[in-house]
Order: structure tokens, then C-alpha cells, then sequence
């Protein structure tokens, strides 16, 4: 071989190897998992002083993915108030890198199959006009001549069926989602006058304050009815009420801790085993119980009806003295005066003098209604709302 066909050999050599190395190294990269990135979820135990931008920081990498954390677990109704001993799900990023990585996808150009060995073209099957056309069956004629079919240019615009590529991250959204989530409207808590002797008595590991998947042991009045898988609301009084104004008892500020669900129910035992499937707050021994009842979601504002009620906030949670956004109030009307769940009220003060308007500082809206009470969240404040000022349903 002389040395100008030895080169022209090996240039060809180089060339062919150039050609095939991307779909080489492309095969490489959707058969090889990436190896930094976790593929299932993982969990983490709160601490104190921690915040979902510093979690999200130390777990995913970027403190300005802390929503997704949000997202992946709903008991968070204020992702500001979070608890030390709640476990958190800390979502794989493994599907979201797989998706933002991914080669976009086109449709490939039909080709003609080639024929068979000793197969005449003459009987080569037509080209088909739309592929929901199904070909005729094998005969022995000759199937007519198809006339040529002119090739459509690929269009560069998407047609209205077709959906434009996201990019990034969306996070989808209920097409009408409630007013208030169901997570805020069970933890809201309320003033009331409940009595249940049903408690949590202890719990499967030596621990004083107790979380999410902890096991605890739980004692009923009435164990006998009690069926694998029923839940409970776990609770606690946190402190007596009385009238800002008269002085008259309303009862006791109900704190709510978490949901327990029923796991194990030996025959003829007193104590069940339950185990947390959701918490609020630190959960201790003692806690108290009632049976858990699912929340009436409430899609739209009810209507006035010509309803007239004025009240007054008779307590605040954790006896905060300013409150704001988000936060609960606890007001002197319930069922029994024809407040109903959705209910907005304005949130004023008296004039100092008389002759002077009232000073408007907020607006709430009813979560939670008992009979002679009812649980508002504070949706805007201009000033501090506080025990004892006063409430009035809009009209």
C-alpha cells in the first residue's frame, strides 16, 4: 500500500468515527442514571431554629427551591411556623433534572420499508393518505397507480392543538381551589366547652414530645367500637375565656396538636396503639382526644341575606397582643346567631370621642363555626387587632 492510500484510509477512519461519536456518547447519556441526583424522596427531622429556605439550602442545594418543600407536604398551612420534631418529606430532584435535561423530541420522517428480495414494485403497497386508514387486504390484482403526494413543509409555528414547551418549573394550580385549605381550617383551633376524657397515655419510645409517624398508645371511654384506621383530632385547652366585655365564661381555648389514626387494636385491651399521621405542634402525654371529622371546604363568600351581627374578638392564640395576616381570632358569634363558615367581617374601633368615625384596622373571615363561638383568619390589617375590639359582618 503506498503512503498516499495508507492516508487516505486513515482520514476516512477519522472521519466515520467523528460521524458516529454524538450518537455514541447520546446513547451513553439516557442509559447511565445521573449519579448526583437522588431518585426517591427523602425525610428530615425539624430543629429548632430551622426555616424551609435553610432546609431547602442544606437538602436541595438552592434555598429558592424551599416551595417545593412547601408543596410536598401540606400539613404546612404557614410555611413561616414550622415545628421542631415534625418530620419533613424532602422531594426527589432527580425527575425534574431528567425532564429539563431531556432532548426535545421530534417526529421522525416516514420511510418507505424496503422490499423483499424478489418483490416487484409494481405490488408495493400504496402510501396511505391519513394514518387513521387501515390497508386493504393482500389480493392477487394490481392495486391502481397511486398519483405522487407532494411533501408538506414542516410548519414552524404549533398549531392550536398542540401545547407550546414549557420551560422551567410549574407548579399546577387546583382549577378552583377553596377559600381556605383544609390544613388551616383543621388546625385553627377554637373556644369551646368539650369535656373528653380520651387521651394519649404514652407512647412506644421514651420521648416527652412527640411528632409525625411517632406510635403512641391512646385510652377511649369506648374502645369496643374502635376499628383499625379511624382518626382522631388531638388537642389540647390552653387556657380559660371569658367576656373582654361582661365577663362571662365562653369556655377554653381548644390548641389543635395533630391527627392520630388507629394501627393496632388487641382483643380485649383498654389501650390502643395509634400512630401521628399529622402534627401541628409538639404532641405530649395527655393530649386529649375526639373523634376526627373531615372539613366542609367552602368555595364561595355566602350571601348576606340581610343578616345584622356585631361581636367581639374574646381571645387571640398564644395571647398575642399583635396580630396580623394569617393569624386566628377567636369572636362571641356562632351558629346560633347565623354566622356561617366563608362570613367576612370588618374588624374596628370605637371612636374615642363621640361624633368621630370608628377606625377600621382589618378584615377576617370565618374558618370554624360552634354554636356560640366561631374561628376567623386575619386576611388584612392596617393596625394591631387585639383582644376585645370589635367585629361587624359585611354586608
Amino acid at each position: 500500500m503506498t503512503k498516499r492510500s495508507h492516508t487516505l484510509v486513515f482520514t476516512l477512519v477519522i472521519a466515520t468515527t467523528l460521524m458516529l461519536f454524538p450518537s455514541t456518547a447520546r446513547l451513553q447519556e439516557q442509559t447511565t442514571p445521573a449519579a448526583s441526583v437522588a431518585q426517591e424522596n427523602s425525610t428530615y427531622t425539624i430543629t429548632q431554629g430551622d426555616t424551609l429556605w435553610d432546609i431547602a439550602n442544606s437538602a436541595l442545594k438552592d434555598p429558592f427551591l424551599w416551595p417545593l418543600i412547601w408543596k410536598e407536604n401540606p400539613s404546612i398551612a404557614n410555611p413561616d411556623l414550622i415545628y421542631p420534631g415534625n418530620k419533613l418529606i424532602i422531594p426527589s430532584l432527580a425527575p425534574i433534572e431528567r425532564a429539563m435535561q431531556a432532548p426535545v423530541e421530534t417526529s421522525p420522517i416516514a420511510t418507505p420499508a424496503p422490499l423483499e428480495r424478489g418483490e416487484k414494485t409494481e405490488t408495493a403497497a400504496a402510501p396511505l393518505a391519513s394514518t387513521n386508514e387501515m390497508p386493504a387486504a393482500s389480493t392477487n390484482e394490481v392495486p391502481a397507480p397511486v398519483p405522487a403526494v407532494k411533501s408538506v413543509p414542516t410548519a414552524t409555528a404549533p398549531t392550536p392543538e398542540e401545547a407550546p414547551a414549557k420551560s422551567g418549573l410549574i407548579v399546577d394550580k387546583e382549577a378552583v381551589p377553596p377559600l381556605i385549605d383544609k390544613y388551616t381550617m383543621v388546625s385553627a383551633g377554637y373556644v369551646g366547652t368539650d369535656t373528653s376524657v380520651e387521651s394519649i397515655t404514652g407512647a412506644l419510645e421514651p420521648k416527652n414530645i412527640f411528632g409525625s409517624d411517632d406510635i403512641v398508645f391512646i385510652k377511649v371511654s369506648t374502645p369496643e367500637t374502635v376499628k383499625i384506621g379511624d382518626k382522631y383530632l388531638i388537642f389540647a385547652p390552653v387556657k380559660k375565656v371569658r367576656h373582654p366585655q361582661t365577663g362571662k365564661k365562653m369556655g377554653s381555648l381548644m390548641k389543635i396538636l395533630g391527627i392520630l389514626q388507629v394501627s393496632e387494636k388487641a382483643p380485649g385491651a383498654t389501650y390502643l396503639t395509634a400512630r401521628i399521621t399529622l402534627s401541628f405542634d409538639g404532641i405530649s402525654k395527655g393530649s386529649r382526644l375526639v373523634p376526627y371529622q373531615e372539613p366542609t371546604l367552602f368555595y364561595s363568600i355566602p350571601k348576606n341575606d340581610g343578616r345584622n351581627i356585631e361581636g367581639h374578638i374574646v381571645e387571640v392564640m398564644d395571647s398575642r397582643s399583635i396580630n396580623g395576616s394569617f393569624d386566628m381570632l377567636y369572636l362571641d358569634k356562632g351558629s346560633s346567631d347565623d354566622v356561617k363558615p366563608g362570613d367576612r367581617f370588618t374588624v374596628f374601633l370605637d371612636p374615642l370621642k363621640k361624633g368621630f368615625p370608628r377606625k377600621i384596622i382589618g378584615e377576617a373571615q370565618v374558618v370554624l363555626v360552634k354554636d356560640t363561638t366561631a374561628t376567623a383568619m386575619v386576611k388584612n390589617s392596617t393596625d394591631a387587632i387585639a383582644k376585645g375590639d370589635r367585629v361587624e359582618l359585611i354586608k
